[in-house]
């Protein structure tokens, strides 16, 4: 990766470029698909009390993808993502129309522009290469076989970050999540995208006058830099 610049733009994956969760879909279509179901069913029951926990979250995480992955191979499963991420950005409707407008809104502009996400790797790169987002950088969830090793959500995404060099602040960042409040809290402009009442109460009091909301839904959106007027609320 290059250095930092001033001009560097953060983007989450899932919810603010693609609709849903990328790594869920494939295990539901693909990784709980047929024989593997009753197993999958089961480790959800189990683990579904855990994972209302933001602490054991990561961990439970951890454990349905090592479920969902076992018994594959690192080349078969690479293919499988490449396959799953390329079906995917191809999918009607699957795209969030409003923020690819946004991503490459910034690239013309000539901003460095990273993609951070929980979502694993192989397949956010799948499908930001099928989009025609292939000069994006792309800091992501890592898997080695059937085991994650890296789980890059919350405070880990600035660690992977500053570990590739990126140190904030950064001028930008978008994302759904309230997880994500350390990335948005190192921005001059945090961006909160499709945010529900209570989670933009929350997330002002942290960033106060700086946060910017916008609603990106049914594929309309404003294709204009965030702090003009439009779909934007502050």
């Amino acid at each position: 990766m290059r250095a930092s610049t001033a001009d560097t733009v953060i983007f989450d994956f899932d919810g603010v470029l693609l609709r849903g969760d990328a790594f869920g879909l494939f295990l539901r279509r693909t990784a709980f698909a047929g024989a593997r179901l009753p197993l999958a069913v089961a480790a959800l029951v189990l683990l579904a009390p855990i994972a209302t926990l933001p602490a054991l979250r990561p961990w439970a995480a951890r454990w349905v993808s090592r479920i969902g992955l076992v018994g594959r191979n690192a080349d078969e499963l690479r293919a499988e993502l490449e396959r799953f991420g390329t079906n995917l950005g191809a999918e009607p409707g699957r795209m969030i129309e409003p923020g690819l407008r946004m991503i490459r809104t910034h690239l013309a502009a000539g901003d460095r522009v990273i993609v951070v996400t929980a979502c694993e790797h192989t397949l956010a790169r799948a499908v930001l290469d099928a989009i025609g987002l292939a000069e994006v950088e792309l800091v992501a969830s890592r898997i080695r076989g059937p085991k994650l090793i890296v789980h890059n959500h919350g405070a880990t995404k600035m660690a992977q970050l500053a570990g590739q060099g990126v140190t904030p602040p950064w001028r930008v960042a978008y994302s759904d999540s309230l997880s994500d409040l350390p990335i948005l809290d190192a921005a001059e402009q945090p961006v909160l995208v499709n945010a529900t009442t209570r989670q933009v109460a929350q997330a002002r009091r942290l960033l106060g006058a700086r946060l910017t909301t916008v609603t990106w839904l049914g594929g309309q959106g404003p294709g204009r830099p965030p702090h003009t007027a439009g779909d934007v609320r502050r």
